[in-house]
Formats: structure tokens, C-alpha cells, sequence
């Protein structure tokens, strides 16, 4: 797929130290019904870019030389940056993949194609990169980028749902008192662990803000959280002494902090009726409090339990050509 000579006229990496405060005001004002603390704080760190680092990893970087997630393409109109598209190679978990993220056009040049030639652009340079694979989010209730996406041989993957605390709610007793909660014993890790492998599989875990294996009960990683401020604990749910549900709080210095929840379709309900109300009695900032699972499981559970959508996120993938 080529871009049409109206593309190449318009189309440009990113240029990071001249770029990104108005690539910032652009995500800022096309995505601020959306944005959530951390979403704000993302904004922040793309503008504070340019102060924060050396010029020479600013100018003489690419999403594959850099670990910086603000690279990719924007669409200039007159010296005006009105459309930007973040290309980021992936590289934990997966090899020579990329996402794709803050497909933005500003409203009043909107309806011209300009995303849909972003993402031919995008598409090209992974093309180009000998990449494999490209993934992309995209909010449940955008159709439009939907079809977009669909357009370009992307295809829905999974839906997942961020969840967090409603201000103000209850606890309740956990569960029907027949399960008991208790500190994570470290036997309960290996089933721990297969439990978040299945739910936080690795086409998706590269995304969240923490690695499975460093949620082990271990002196290496108990070093790890005291010299980096993380505060990590972790409680067990047993039902007739049989292990039903892990969850583990973070707490890592960011906006939000969250809950890793291991558990199976088995037993999720009766873990998160247990497990989660015993968070929110422990932790200091209940409100902060997020959680992301699998779309449609257990939302009865989680809202007796306090907490509400914040957003369903679809993920998308596009297998590239060359590696079918």
C-alpha cells in the first residue's frame, strides 16, 4: 500500500523536540472526555519530553532505536501538526511487533481520510521494518475507528475492562463467610501464576504497567520493590482450603494503583467477592484502585463489590503479510 502524492505532502515523523507539545495539545483536545489520571499523565510526560531528555536521544531516535513511546507520524497542514498517529515497537513478550496509538485529527479537519492515511503510513513503515504484527485499542463505542481499523485487515482479538472503585461505597462482608482470606502463602504462587498467564496473556501483558514474574513471592524481587518504592501485597482466598483466588495490590508511584487478580471462570465470582472488598478495607487510597479483566466476566461480582466501568477497551491485531 503507497501513499498518494496528498500524503506525501502532508505526512512526517515525528519530530521530538519541536513536535510534541503540540502533539500533546492535540491528543489533549481530541481524546478529554477519555482521559483518565493516567491518561493525563501520559499527556504530561509527552510534554515535558523535550526538557527531560538529552537532545541527541530526541533527534537521532526511531520507534526502534528508542525506548520512548511518543514516536510516529504526524499530518502538517500550513505548519500545523492537525493529525498524529504513535508507532511503537513492542519489546517485551513479542518479537518485531508494533502498536499503534493517539490516532488523533483535530475536529475541524476531520471527514478528509487523514487517520486512514495515517495508518497506511504506519502500516508501511512496518512493512518496511520487516514487523510482523501491529496492535491497536480502541475505545467500545467508536465505531468509526472500528470500521477504520477493519478497513486495514486489523481483526478483533479480545475486549478487556478497566475498573475502579465508586467513591463512597460500602464494603460488605466478604462473601458468605464460607471462604477465608488471608496473606498470599508462597505455595500459592505457582497457581498464581498460571492463573495471570491465562488472563494477562503475553500478546496483552507487554501493555500493563507491571510483569507477571515480578509479582512473585521472592527475596530478588522483595529487593527490586524496596529499592525502586513499589509496595506490593497480596492476599489468598480459600474456599474449604482450597485455593479459589490471588489478588495482588501495586502501588508503583503512578496515578493509579492496581489489583492483578488470579482466579479461574470457576471460581471468579466467589474470589472477587472475597478477595476484593479485603483490598479496599487495606490499602491507604481505596479510590485509586484499578483492576482490568477480560470484558463481560463477573461484572455482577465486581459491582457488588464496589467498583465501576472506567472504560472497554476492543484490541486489535493485523498479522502482516509477510509473516503469514
Amino acid at each position: 500500500m503507497t501513499n498518494s502524492d496528498d500524503s506525501i505532502s502532508h505526512i512526517r515523523p515525528v519530530q521530538l523536540r519541536s513536535d510534541l507539545v503540540a502533539v500533546a495539545d492535540l491528543i489533549e483536545l481530541c481524546f478529554a472526555p477519555y482521559l483518565d489520571a493516567e491518561g493525563r499523565d501520559y499527556i504530561r510526560h509527552i510534554r515535558n519530553a523535550p526538557h527531560d531528555y538529552g537532545g541527541y536521544m530526541l533527534e537521532n531516535s526511531t520507534p526502534e532505536s528508542s525506548f520512548l513511546p511518543f514516536h510516529g507520524y504526524v499530518w502538517v497542514e500550513d505548519g500545523r501538526i492537525v493529525g498524529n498517529l504513535t508507532l511503537i515497537l513492542i519489546r517485551r513478550y513479542l518479537k518485531q511487533a508494533y502498536f499503534v496509538a493517539n490516532v488523533a485529527v483535530h475536529p475541524d479537519f476531520r471527514g478528509r481520510g487523514i487517520a486512514r492515511k495515517l495508518t497506511d503510513r504506519a502500516i508501511e513503515h512496518v512493512r518496511l521494518h520487516k514487523g510482523n504484527a501491529i496492535y491497536l485499542q480502541v475505545r467500545e463505542e467508536n465505531t468509526v475507528a472500528q470500521s477504520l481499523y477493519l478497513s486495514h485487515g486489523f481483526e478483533e482479538t479480545t475486549r478487556r475492562t478497566q475498573w475502579v472503585f465508586r467513591s463512597g461505597h460500602e464494603l460488605l462482608n466478604s462473601s458468605d463467610g464460607t471462604i477465608k482470606v488471608a496473606s498470599r502463602k508462597k505455595a500459592d504462587w505457582a497457581q498464581q501464576k498460571d492463573w495471570l498467564s491465562a488472563l494477562y496473556p503475553a500478546e496483552l501483558a507487554w501493555n500493563f504497567p507491571v510483569q507477571i514474574e515480578l509479582l512473585e513471592p521472592s527475596l530478588f524481587n522483595s529487593l527490586n520493590n524496596f529499592l525502586n518504592g513499589i509496595m506490593q501485597r497480596s492476599w489468598s482466598a480459600y474456599e474449604n482450603q482450597r485455593l479459589i483466588g490471588v489478588a495482588t495490590f501495586v502501588r508503583r508511584g503512578e496515578p493509579l494503583d492496581h489489583i492483578w487478580l488470579g482466579t479461574s471462570p470457576a471460581w471468579e465470582e466467589r474470589a472477587i467477592a472475597a478477595l476484593l472488598p479485603e483490598v479496599q478495607r487495606q490499602v491507604l487510597a481505596p479510590h485509586k484502585l484499578t483492576l482490568n479483566y477480560p470484558n463481560g466476566r463477573a461484572e455482577g461480582a465486581f459491582q457488588a463489590a464496589g467498583m465501576v466501568k472506567l472504560n472497554t477497551l476492543i484490541w486489535m491485531k493485523r498479522t502482516m503479510e509477510s509473516a503469514l
